[in-house]
C-alpha cells in the first residue's frame, strides 16, 4: 500500500485540505499514515500555543545539523522528496494526491512542521521534538576568606589573595585568586591540616593566578581547615616546595 506524502500530511495537520478525494479514506484504513498525522498534529498544537506570542524557544543547534545531514534534505533549502526532486504539483503519495501550497497563517507552526516533515521523509517513522531550555546549575557562595603572606617568607610580603567556597551540583568548589609577581615556577593550591604537616593538593593556578577546584568528596574540612598557596619549581616533584606565598583559613 502506498502512503500519503509527508508534505501532504503536514498540510492536513495544519488544517489545509489536500486536493483529491482519497486522502481521508486512506487515513481511515492506514494505521501508519494515521500515526504520522497524529504526531504532526501534536507538534502543530504546541506551535500554535506559542506562535501567537512569539515565545518559541530555539531548538538545539545540533537539531538542524541532523536534519540537513539526511540525504533527502538539501543544504540551504527545505526538505526534498525522496529521489531528490522538489515538492511540486505533480501526483505523489497515495491515490495520486496533489498538493497545494497554503498561505501560511502561522509561521511558527509552519517552521516546526517543516522540521518534523524533514525528519520523517525517508525515515518511515514518527518524529518527536522536545524543545527545552537548559537551566544553568545553581551555585551558592558559602563564604570568603583572605589569604596573606607569612612572616617567614619576606620575599612575598607584598602578596595577597582570596578564597571563595561555593556549593554546586557537583559538590564543594573552591575559587582561589592570588596577587603576586610571577616567579620561576608555578603556584599550587593546598588544603593544610591543623597539624601544619598533612596536605592535600587541589591543583595549580593558571597564568592569571586564579583557579577553581573541586574539594575531594569525604575530605574532613574540620581538620583540613586552611589553604596554602606555594611556589613550586619545575622539577617534577609532587611534594610541597616549603615555600608558601600566602595562607589563610578555609571559607565556611
Amino acid at each position: 500500500m502506498s502512503h500519503i506524502d509527508p508534505e501532504v500530511l503536514a498540510l492536513i495537520a495544519l488544517g489545509e485540505e489536500a486536493e483529491g478525494p482519497d486522502a481521508r479514506a486512506h487515513l481511515a484504513r492506514c494505521p501508519h499514515c494515521a500515526h504520522e498525522l497524529r504526531a504532526l498534529v501534536s507538534v502543530v498544537t504546541v506551535a500554535q500555543q506559542a506562535g501567537d506570542s512569539g515565545a518559541l524557544e530555539s531548538p538545539p543547534p545540533a537539531l538542524w545539523s541532523r536534519v540537513a545531514a539526511h540525504p533527502d534534505v538539501r543544504a540551504g533549502q527545505g526538505p526534498t522528496m525522496a529521489g531528490g526532486h522538489e515538492p511540486g504539483p505533480e501526483p505523489g503519495g497515495a491515490a495520486g494526491l496533489r498538493r497545494r501550497r497554503p498561505a501560511w497563517r502561522r509561521p511558527a507552526a509552519a517552521a516546526v512542521v517543516g522540521v518534523v516533515a524533514g525528519l520523517i521523509i525517508g525515515a518511515g517513522g514518527a518524529a518527536i521534538i522536545h524543545i527545552g531550555q537548559q537551566q544553568a546549575p545553581v551555585i551558592h557562595v558559602m563564604g570568603t576568606s583572605a589569604l596573606r603572606p607569612l612572616p617567614q617568607f619576606p620575599q612575598w610580603q607584598a602578596a595577597s589573595g582570596s578564597a571563595v567556597m561555593q556549593t554546586s551540583p557537583a559538590g564543594l568548589r573552591l575559587r582561589v585568586t592570588v596577587e603576586a609577581p610571577s616567579g620561576p615556577g608555578f603556584f599550587e593550591v593546598w588544603l593544610l591540616a591543623r597539624n601544619g604537616v598533612s596536605m592535600i593538593s587541589l591543583g595549580d593556578l593558571n597564568r592569571r593566578h586564579t583557579g577553581e577546584f573541586t574539594v575531594p568528596p569525604g575530605t574532613d574540612l574540620h581538620n583540613y581547615s586552611r589553604i596554602d598557596v606555594s611556589l613550586q619549581p619545575f622539577n617534577g616533584s609532587t611534594a610541597h616546595s616549603r615555600i608558601s606565598v600566602v595562607r589563610g583559613a578555609l571559607p565556611s
